[in-house]
Order: structure tokens, then C-alpha cells, then sequence
């Protein structure tokens, strides 16, 4: 079974004043961090989706999902938006393993009974079905697949950095 780890990077990063795959903490932009945690989880198939012009995430995930598929056959797509660079690579091996046991179910990581990102969908969820402009979550609500939600000890899946101060609140305390 083969994940590929799709990172949505396509942001202009409004709110954060900058892109926010270059922001940087302790001395990595988040799309460092990110591909350091994939890598540190095992996890080799990654695919960096930086498009110019999506409305939005799930815009550019239907790109790098139809581009993927083309190329390559996948069992499953982690789904990691770039904006989650606290997330530990054990939520990711741990995720990857439900995969495995479940190939055809989404795989979502929750944290004191709240769901996160990253998120692992099977191959074969149709992402190109109406969203009725309420995006991912309502695809992942109302596909007819199974879920599964693993428990995982790690707040990185909760903390989403739209904003210098949401950095500045989630950044890790030495």
C-alpha cells in the first residue's frame, strides 16, 4: 500500500502577511517542518501542491489529487495543509497504520475528542462531487465511506496558524 503525503501549500498567506510554506520557526519554514515530520515518519511519496490562482484548499487538493492519479496508483492521500507545521510524526505513522487495516475508509487524527489535520483519504474518495461550497468536510460528512478517528496524543493536529498571533500562541515553549 503506497500514501502519498499531499501538502497544501498554495496560499497567498493574507491574514499572515506572507505565503505561510516560508514562514519560519526556530530556523524552518513550515514546509520544511512538514516534510522533516513525513520524513521522520517513514513517509517518502511527498507531494508539495503549490498552485497558482485556487480558490481554495480544496481547489487545489482536487488539482494535486488529479495530478497524482495520472502518475501513479495510491492507495491513500495524507492530507497535510501546510499551516499545521506542529503535527508529530507519530500521529502520522499512527495514521498510516489505520490506513493500512482500513484502505477504503478517511482516517482522521482527534485530539481530546476534536478532529484535525493531517487527514488520510482512500484513493478511492470522489473529491470532484458537489461540495455545495461548504468544502472537504462536508465531501468527507456525505461520501458514504467509512471514518475511523484515531485517538492520538498530539495538540499539533488542532493548532492552525492563520495569523502571526496564532503563531505566537501555539509556538512551543522552550
Amino acid at each position: 500500500m503506497k500514501v502519498t503525503a499531499i501538502i497544501l501549500a498554495s496560499g497567498k498567506g493574507n491574514r499572515f502577511g506572507l505565503p505561510k510554506a516560508e514562514v519560519k520557526i526556530q530556523g524552518q519554514s513550515f514546509l520544511e517542518k512538514i516534510k522533516e515530520t513525513l520524513s521522520q515518519a517513514d513517509v517518502d511519496d511527498i507531494f508539495t501542491a503549490r498552485y497558482e490562482n485556487t480558490a481554495d484548499m480544496l481547489s487545489t487538493l482536487r488539482l494535486a489529487v488529479k495530478e497524482l492519479k495520472n502518475k501513479q496508483k495510491n492507495s491513500g492521500f495524507l492530507i497535510f495543509p501546510v499551516d499545521f507545521p506542529f503535527v508529530q510524526a507519530k500521529t502520522v505513522q499512527e495514521l498510516i497504520k489505520c490506513h493500512k487495516q482500513n484502505p477504503d475508509a478517511i482516517i482522521r487524527p482527534v485530539y481530546q475528542n476534536k478532529s484535525g489535520h493531517p487527514v488520510l483519504l482512500p484513493f478511492l474518495l470522489n473529491l470532484e462531487q458537489d461540495d455545495k461550497k461548504q468544502g472537504l468536510k462536508y465531501i468527507i460528512q456525505n461520501c458514504g465511506l467509512p471514518i475511523f478517528d484515531v485517538s492520538v496524543e498530539d495538540d499539533g493536529i488542532l493548532k492552525n496558524i492563520n495569523t502571526k498571533e496564532d503563531l505566537e500562541l501555539w509556538m512551543p515553549k522552550n
